[in-house]
């Protein structure tokens, strides 16, 4: 494995492809998510089958009242789906200046089963590989999304609906 420190306000998209230009994997999947390296942790930004908590290791931010620094680990943000510490408990209170991300230099484990990524592959015959499956996620995105470039937009964000198991299955059809 490889930790990478990357600074709060680097585009996360540019990080990514430094990692895939690295073959650094672990973030592949979540390619042109617009935004940056400090926000990720915030929102638990995730895309395709996987999610920043995944890879995060800490997250370091500054007081915004004490200017003391605070290395927070990955427990420690109470990461859930498209939740952290810092959107709620400690929101407007800490800045995140710096994240630190533990990837794979090999024995890289790829996930190519969410969405239309395997299809994708499939369709260029590209045998799965961290620059393979990030291709392959750009060129959904980009079916799906105006290029920012020429139409300004924010990405697709959203968080999946979720209830309780009891209400699910108060509401399933037998």
């Amino acid at each position: 494995t490889i930790e990478l420190k990357a600074g709060a306000g680097e585009s996360w998209h540019s990080f990514v492809m430094f990692c895939v230009t690295n073959n650094y994997g672990g973030v592949e999947n979540m390619s042109l998510i617009p935004g940056t390296i400090g926000a990720a942790p915030i929102q638990n930004i995730g895309a395709y089958g996987i999610e920043v908590k995944d890879r995060i290791k800490s997250v370091e931010a500054i007081d915004v009242n004490s200017g003391d620094v605070r290395v927070f680990s990955n427990r420690e943000c109470e990461f859930g789906y498209r939740e952290s510490v810092f959107k709620h408990t400690l929101k407007g209170k800490y800045f995140i200046s710096s994240v630190t991300l533990t990837l794979t230099k090999k024995n890289h484990v790829l996930n190519t089963s969410y969405g239309a990524i395997q299809q994708t592959l499939d369709q260029h015959q590209t045998p799965p590989s961290i620059k393979s499956i990030s291709d392959a996620v750009i060129a959904i995105r980009q079916q799906k999304l105006p290029d920012p470039k020429v139409v300004g937009n924010a990405g697709s964000f959203f968080k999946n609906p979720t209830i309780e198991k009891a209400h699910y299955e108060s509401l399933k059809i037998t």
